[in-house]
C-alpha cells in the first residue's frame, strides 16, 4: 500500500496484508505504518478523478503517483523487470479533454465497467 511522503512528494509502499493495522495518514488516506517492510510494487492499481481515452488521469493534484510512477519505471527498467500502471474507474469519469502536464503519465491500463483501455487495444464489455 502506499504510504504518502510529504517531504519528497512521493509515496513508498509498504507490505501490508488483510487485518494488518492501519494508521491515519495525510488528506483523509489509512496506511501501513511507517515500521511495514518496504516493497517495491510490479503493479501499481492507481485512483484517478478523471481519464480519457489517451490513458492520461486527472490524479488528486498532488503529483504522488506520477513522480512514484518515473522512479518506479526507471527502477524496473534498470533491473530489466515488468511495471504496468493501472487505472481504476466508472466509465462517467470519462472526460474528452483533461488537463495535461509534462510531469504527467500515461498509464498502461485503465479498465471501467464497461472497457479496458490499453495501448495495444479498447475492449468494451
Amino acid at each position: 500500500m502506499p504510504v504518502i511522503d510529504k517531504r519528497n512528494n512521493s509515496m513508498n509502499f509498504k507490505k501490508w496484508i488483510p487485518f494488518d493495522k492501519l494508521i491515519n495518514g495525510p488528506f483523509g488516506t489509512m496506511e501501513p505504518p511507517k515500521t511495514q517492510k518496504s516493497i517495491l510494487p510490479q503493479i501499481l492499481v492507481i485512483p484517478m478523478l478523471s481519464f480519457n481515452k489517451e490513458l492520461y488521469r486527472l490524479g488528486y493534484g498532488g503529483g504522488y503517483y506520477d513522480k512514484s510512477i518515473t522512479i518506479l519505471k526507471k527502477h524496473f527498467k534498470k533491473e530489466r523487470k515488468f511495471f504496468i500502471t493501472i487505472g481504476l474507474a466508472y466509465s462517467i469519469q470519462e472526460e474528452k479533454k483533461i488537463p495535461i502536464e509534462k510531469h504527467d503519465m500515461k498509464l498502461d491500463y485503465i479498465i471501467t465497467e464497461k472497457e479496458v483501455l490499453s495501448n495495444f487495444n479498447h475492449r468494451k464489455y
